[in-house]
């Protein structure tokens, strides 16, 4: 291992070196470091008996609190999403498309 790994930043507390971002966007008064979140919260492990009912209920009751954390878009984002899908389509249409066109064309003089 190298001698840069186990040091310490020169500005700033010793706590701070482990501190790496999640990546997640930052909410209002929640720190957005993987340690801070993870200290705050465990993930659940959910343990189900032998009833396959019992398991099904788990499961969904599991994806609505996963559901629950999830960031969703704003109306002005979504608009701007569809619209740079729509624009990627019609180019990749347009390529496909011309793409096409000039290999029959060329097909036809080939076999004519």
């Amino acid at each position: 291992m190298s001698d840069e790994s186990t040091k310490t930043p020169a500005t700033g507390s010793s706590d701070a070196a482990g501190l790496r971002p999640t990546g997640k966007r930052q909410k209002a008064g929640q720190a957005t470091t993987a340690r801070a979140n993870s200290a705050s919260r465990a993930p659940e492990v959910v343990k189900t008996g032998k009833n396959p009912f019992s398991a099904i209920v788990d499961f969904f009751r599991g994806v609505v609190r996963e559901m629950s954390k999830v960031i969703w878009p704003t109306g002005r984002e979504m608009v701007m999403y569809t619209i740079v899908v729509l624009v990627f389509l019609v180019l990749l249409t347009t390529l496909v498309g011309g793409v096409d066109y000039l290999t029959s064309l060329l097909m036809g003089a080939i076999f004519r």
